[in-house]
C-alpha cells in the first residue's frame, strides 16, 4: 500500500515514467539494504524541540539511484573516511554509505522520531559491518563539526539560511583543522551558495530531467588559509 501511495505522489507531482523509475529503485534498495525508510513524514507530525521548521522540508528519502551513483563516484575521488548526513531522517544515506566503505558515519536530525528510526535501521548493520555509527539529535547549525568530518551529505533538507549557517561554521573548523571537504548534494536547489565559499563541482549526475545530484569539493590550499587567518587577525605578519 505504501508503494502505491508513493507511486501516485511521484506521478502526480512529476510524471508516470519518473514514478515507475523511482519506485523500482525504491523497492530494490529497501530489499538490498534491509531497511525501512520509504514512507514520507510531515514535520508537523514530528517532535522538534529546537529548529525552524519553516526553513526545513518534510522527510523524504533520497532516491537510491542517485545516492549510489554519487557514492560510487566519490570512492574514486577520495578514500572513505568520515561521512556526515545533514538531516539524516531515517538513516538511508548512512546505511548505503556504510556499504561503500565508510567506517565512521554520523547522522544529524532535529526530529526525535527520525533519530529513533535511524537507530533502528542502523542496528541491523552494526553486527554485519565494522562501522562506527552515531546519531546526533540536534539542529544542523548547532552541530559541533569535528576535525575529521570531511564528507557531508544533503538531500535538499533545508533553506539557504541554514546552509549558510552551516558553511560558516565549517569555515571556522577549516581555519583550525585544514582539510579537503566534499559535499554530496542531491536536488541541489541552492548549489550557488557553495560557489561563494569556493567549492567547485567535480561531478554531476542527472536522470530523467528531475533527478539531480552533485559532488562539490573545497580543496585545502595553504595560501588561502593564510589569507583568511590574516583577514581575521590583522596583527599576523608574514614569517621571514
Amino acid at each position: 500500500m505504501e508503494y502505491i501511495k508513493l507511486f501516485w505522489y511521484f506521478a502526480s507531482n512529476w510524471n508516470p515514467r519518473l514514478a515507475l523509475f523511482l519506485l523500482s529503485h525504491e523497492i530494490r534498495g529497501e530489499k538490498k539494504y534491509g531497511i525501512n525508510t520509504t514512507k514520507p513524514v510531515e514535520l508537523k507530525d514530528l517532535t522538534i524541540k529546537k529548529g525552524n521548521i519553516r526553513q526545513s522540508s518534510r522527510y523524504e528519502a533520497v532516491n537510491y539511484y542517485i545516492l549510489e551513483n554519487l557514492l560510487q563516484k566519490l570512492t574514486t575521488l577520495v578514500s572513505p573516511g568520515t561521512f556526515v548526513d545533514l538531516g539524516c531522517g531515517k538513516g538511508r544515506a548512512m546505511v548505503v554509505a556504510a556499504h561503500y566503505g565508510f567506517k565512521t558515519i554520523k547522522g544529524i536530525d532535529f526530529a526525535e522520531e527520525m533519530c529513533r528510526e535511524a537507530e533502528q535501521n542502523l542496528d541491523n548493520l552494526r553486527s554485519e559491518l565494522d562501522v562506527d555509527f552515531t546519531i546526533v539529535p540536534a539542529n544542523v547549525p548547532d552541530y559541533t563539526i569535528q576535525p575529521d568530518d570531511s564528507v557531508f551529505f544533503m538531500f535538499n533538507p533545508f533553506a539557504k539560511e541554514t546552509i549558510i549557517q552551516f558553511l560558516d561554521n565549517l569555515e571556522e573548523s577549516l581555519l583550525h583543522h585544514p582539510r579537503d571537504i566534499y559535499f554530496l548534494y542531491v536536488s541541489p536547489s541552492f548549489v550557488e551558495i557553495f560557489f561563494d565559499y569556493e567549492y567547485e563541482p567535480v561531478y554531476r549526475k542527472r536522470k530523467l530531467k528531475w533527478l539531480d545530484g552533485v559532488i562539490l569539493k573545497k580543496e585545502y590550499r595553504i595560501a588561502d588559509l593564510k589569507k583568511k587567518q590574516k583577514s581575521q587577525n590583522p596583527n599576523i605578519t608574514n614569517q621571514q
